[in-house]
């Protein structure tokens, strides 16, 4: 992993289990209330360009979390 993108994994992984899920267990994604409570809590500053770094590791793991790694 570069070292650029270091800072956006750690904030993705402090709030990896902040996931809203159909009731068949489909991943819709995050739960982007919780995500933000979860940042204010770690102490995480986001800036947009984090926010949007963060969002691209979502849509990877939504993807792979849901069989659709396509």
């Amino acid at each position: 992993m570069w070292a650029d993108h270091v800072p956006a994994f750690e904030a993705f992984l402090v709030v990896s289990g902040q996931w809203r899920m159909t009731g068949t267990g489909h991943v819709l994604g995050l739960d982007y209330t919780a995500v933000r409570a979860g940042f204010d809590l770690a102490g995480v500053s986001v800036t947009p360009d984090l926010w949007a770094e963060v969002q691209l590791i979502e849509a990877g793991a939504r993807r792979a979390l849901n069989g659709d790694e396509k």
